[in-house]
């Protein structure tokens, strides 16, 4: 028989005192279970429930509806009442269930067994699941034990007892050893999830890594919560950190740590929540899962954190795979790839994947990271083959936070490809879906996309108004790294205006809160920004400087990307300043790292800006073939460059060749904002001295903005120079 996962309402039964009675008149114990079986099972039917076995001195069913469930389990209390010798506890909780060869399992049917442990004798426990069921129910009302952490199996509950006539109710003084005190001030709350430690053989790690993630994952899209990131807490030495130094250098008030030990088809697991701020244990448990249950583990540590900081997402997540082994297949795959150094590692990532994928094509989050690694590596057609159907796909499973994933990424592609209106349609669905689920960190995501898209397409007003809300989300959550980096985004957008003082006083708020947070990658990004300013005032003394601070950081963490931008850009000052074997190394340099990545976009501009280098050296065949090799690979990945088009188009001219004029004609068009060099470049190409008059003025604009003699040495430099003194043949 298939393997079936559904909501279910699980009822458990036992008799108290049946084994102490076993052991002393077998006969009397055997009737007092034929006497509950020969009561309850009608009452089961009656109710619309299924009998599913006898667990020895109790019962299992389960049942459509919670309240078919609670009225099965109310009216069984009664009609045993006045029975003495027949004292039965009964739990029902409403949850995920797994329906197998007759039989059920899972976290309902494990939670339902332990209220039924926790319950008076003659009385009725229910988890808070079932009682928001029975909230419209007049005969129904129940005494809060509060949320109680369920030892031994890893879960938080809120549990309460069902008041009658007939009933024995709980007292709540004697539930207060495992009650769970909840988050309850007005700030935000707010957590560092550190990954589980892996106790097992090294090759297991990725069982807690990759569980680690999902956690935080899940937990940051719950709503208003502020969860550290994983690179943030992969910055620190964490391990050898205290709980008061973790928050202080996450800013954050609770800490959750754990470990993972996977012995045979067995996982042992621990989780400790603490609490900063008042300075005690919140919860802590260990216990044992099945190998079977790997992809509940986390689901259900999510759960209990997210109900222990108070925090209730609109949609719940729904459980993304039954099937374990491609859910190993998932997690394996996503530690190869972030701790991947070389292509290599990418396939094989991407192998793992596709395992993944194969055992269970629901899987839509392995899809979703399979296009991701596409994307990344610039294979932008290859993303989108994959991220189509799945899209397709999520919304035929009613998987919501996979659709707004999957619409966020093809939004990205869309604006990478320089298809904008395509890409707000895209990014505009996402946001609504994080607007649904109360996923705060999807919004701000969503909303600075946008603005990302606006600043692309030279909206000036309309991208400080994205970036702005994303910002007061940032705020909203007091999430310092969020904050900083949204500044930098709007710093963006200053430079863009050739607004440069505001540029640099946003950068520079920018860099102070990576520096408060010892956040070397974000300090090496704004850096290198703030490089870019100075290079776009024609003060590259100052641009050299901050590149060089930049690729020093880059290069202390590991950051290849970041190394790969830094040594790119300090090559374009060194071309601006005319000095072209400087430039070409670094430029040789950058391309070598983007090669090593696998970075088609990277490797596409470094061709590109070999080629321009060429070009002004007057060897139009160097400058044809790198050109060339740069077109060739924006088209293989979708996202034509104006800029490359329009050299490859020059190199052609220059060498007699023919070149596509429409398709300039068609990028210009798309290309609203345009340098002064680019501009430049098509008076060249097209013989329009519109474009030489533009280029001109931006020339003339940005010297008059800088001190006179910055403003002189920046005229010297080849490129504004040529413009001027084309400008002075012509007008």
């Amino acid at each position: 028989m298939p393997i079936e996962r559904k909501l279910a309402a699980i009822m458990f039964t036992d008799i108290a005192g049946y084994t102490e009675q076993m052991s002393k008149d077998e006969a009397v114990a055997i009737s007092l279970l034929n006497k509950q079986e020969s009561v309850l099972k009608p009452l089961i039917a009656k109710h619309n429930g299924t009998y599913v076995k006898s667990t020895g001195d109790g019962s299992l069913s389960h049942f459509n509806s919670a309240v078919d469930a609670a009225t099965c389990a109310k009216r069984f209390q009664e009609a045993i009442y006045d029975d003495k010798d027949l004292n039965v506890r009964v739990g029902v909780h409403l949850g995920d269930t797994i329906f197998e060869k007759g039989d059920i399992r899972g976290d309902g049917v494990n939670i339902a067994s332990r209220l039924e442990s926790m319950a008076v004798e003659g009385g009725v426990f229910v988890s808070k699941e079932v009682h928001d069921q029975l909230a419209n129910q007049k005969e129904f009302e129940g005494v809060s034990l509060g949320l109680q952490s369920m030892k031994g199996v890893g879960r938080l509950i809120e549990v309460y007892g069902l008041k009658g006539d007939k009933l024995n109710e709980p007292n709540p003084k004697e539930y207060q050893d495992n009650k769970i005190d909840k988050h309850s001030d007005d700030e935000v709350p707010s957590i560092a999830i550190i990954p589980f430690d892996n106790k097992g053989a090294d090759e297991d790690v990725f069982y807690a890594y990759g569980i680690s993630a999902d956690l935080i994952s899940d937990c940051s899209s719950a709503g208003l919560i502020r969860v550290a990131g994983l690179k943030d807490i992969e910055k620190l030495e964490y391990k050898t950190l205290n709980y008061e130094e973790l928050s202080k250098k996450l800013f954050v008030r609770y800490i959750a740590q754990g470990t993972l030990w996977k012995m045979g088809e067995m996982f042992q697991l621990s989780i400790e929540l603490y609490d900063t701020k008042d300075k005690k244990v919140v919860w802590s448990d260990r216990w044992q899962e099945s190998w079977d249950n790997l992809p509940t583990i986390k689901g259900s540590l999510s759960d209990g954190l997210l109900k222990a900081l108070d925090t209730k997402p609109k949609v719940e997540h729904k459980v993304e795979t039954t099937n374990a082994e491609a859910y190993e297949f998932y997690l394996k795959a996503n530690y190869k790839y972030e701790k991947r150094e070389n292509t290599d590692d990418t396939e094989i990532a991407r192998g793992l994947l596709q395992k993944a994928i194969e055992l269970d094509d629901n899987l839509i989050k392995a899809k979703v990271q399979l296009g991701w690694t596409y994307y990344e590596t610039g294979d932008y057609d290859k993303a989108m083959e994959i991220y189509t159907p799945a899209l397709k796909q999520a919304k035929e499973l009613s998987d919501k936070h996979g659709m707004g994933l999957t619409l966020n990424n093809i939004g990205i592609v869309h604006a990478d490809k320089g298809d904008y209106d395509k890409a707000l349609d895209y990014h505009n669905r996402s946001l609504k879906i994080a607007e649904e689920l109360g996923n705060k960190q999807g919004m701000g995501a969503s909303l600075n996309n946008i603005g990302n898209v606006h600043s692309n397409k030279g909206d000036y007003g309309k991208v400080l108004d994205y970036y702005g809300r994303s910002l007061a989300i940032c705020e909203e959550l007091g999430d310092k790294h969020g904050i900083g980096y949204s500044l930098a985004n709007i710093g963006i957008v200053h430079v863009d205006k050739g607004d440069y003082e505001k540029a640099l006083d946003y950068y520079g708020r920018s860099l102070v809160i990576a520096e408060e947070l010892s956040d070397k990658h974000g300090m090496g990004l704004t850096l290198n920004n703030i490089g870019i300013v100075h290079a776009e005032k024609g003060d590259y003394g100052k641009a050299l400087d901050y590149y060089g601070r930049s690729l020093a950081i880059c290069e202390e963490i590991g950051d290849k990307s970041g190394i790969g931008i830094s040594l790119s850009n300090i090559g374009i000052v060194h071309y601006n300043k005319g000095d072209y074997d400087k430039a070409l190394d670094y430029y040789d340099r950058s391309l070598a790292i983007k090669e090593e990545l696998g970075d088609k976009h990277g490797i596409g501009i470094s061709f590109n800006n070999i080629g321009v280098l060429y070009y002004h050296k007057g060897d139009y065949k160097k400058a044809f073939s790198h050109l060339q090799k740069a077109v060739n690979l924006q088209k293989e990945i979708g996202a034509l460059e104006l800029e490359t088009v329009t050299l490859f188009a020059l190199a052609n001219k220059n060498l007699d060749k023919e070149y596509n004029k429409d398709e300039i004609l068609k990028l210009i068009k798309k290309n609203e904002h345009k340098e002064d060099y680019l501009n430049y470049f098509l008076y060249q190409l097209l013989e329009d001295t519109s474009y030489l008059k533009t280029a001109f003025n931006q020339v003339q604009e940005l010297a008059d903005n800088l001190e006179p003699d910055a403003a002189a040495k920046f005229l010297s430099y080849p490129i504004p120079k040529a413009i001027v003194e084309e400008w002075e043949k012509v007008k």
